[in-house]
């Protein structure tokens, strides 16, 4: 199984990973959530991630996805990066990641189809008239 590492600035890759919970469990095997806090050395920061790969690499790769572009988050993956093995996916959301948990196990990722998903999420709520549980679902 592809292990998953969640970078963020402050909390939120660890928010993102205790609302997972609600719908995988808790304990989600070779996941870890890491975040940069604005007191942290950016090099120790490195170490860490470092660290968190080669924990959660169990021989299938590791997909880290960060919260924004060319943060320090992101930026601190540079050294890693191992195309096919190790690989960043930055702009993560909650729909995506939901996505990526689910999928992981069949072993065959799709990086583009995952990273649609994360934009098919964004969407303009919009009621047009008021909807009862059944009719949403």
């Amino acid at each position: 199984m592809k292990g998953i590492l969640l970078l963020s600035h402050g909390d939120m890759a660890q928010g993102m990973l205790q609302a997972s919970s609600i719908f995988f469990g808790e304990n989600l095997p070779q996941v870890q959530a890491l975040g940069y806090q604005m007191t942290d050395d950016s090099e120790a920061f490195e170490e860490q991630i470092g660290q968190a790969v080669a924990k959660l690499d169990s021989g299938e790769g590791v997909l880290i996805l960060t919260d924004l572009f060319a943060g320090t988050p992101a930026h601190k993956t540079t050294r890693y990066l191992k195309p096919g093995q190790v690989d960043v996916i930055c702009g993560v959301n909650l729909p995506l990641f939901l996505e990526l948990l689910g999928l992981r196990e069949s072993g065959d990722l799709d990086l583009k189809a995952l990273m649609q998903t994360g934009k098919d999420g964004i969407r303009l709520w919009e009621v047009i008239k008021p909807q009862t549980d059944e009719e949403f679902f």
